[in-house]
């Protein structure tokens, strides 16, 4: 229902923006002691990575049969043969 969409939703976003947050900090702590020229670059990527993650956590909130909650409790169900 409108509820399950709605915290998956929010879900994927709180997923999306941790991911992007936490490899920000990757970025500033190593990739300067690479190449200080490559730390936009990388902070592009990370963006595109947490623009992707979002896409696809939010298609599969809106699209997929239960939602998130249904693709993670898929996890452990039991194959039906």
């Amino acid at each position: 229902g409108i509820v399950d969409k709605s915290v998956g939703l929010l879900l994927a976003f709180n997923v999306s923006a941790h991911s992007w947050i936490g490899l920000n900090y990757v970025v500033t702590d190593y990739v300067p002691k690479v190449s200080k020229g490559l730390v936009g670059p990388a902070r592009a990527v990370t963006a595109g990575i947490g623009a992707v993650t979002l896409l696809g956590l939010g298609k599969v909130a809106l699209n997929d049969k239960g939602g998130l909650k249904g693709v993670v409790l898929g996890l452990w169900k039991k194959k039906e043969e």
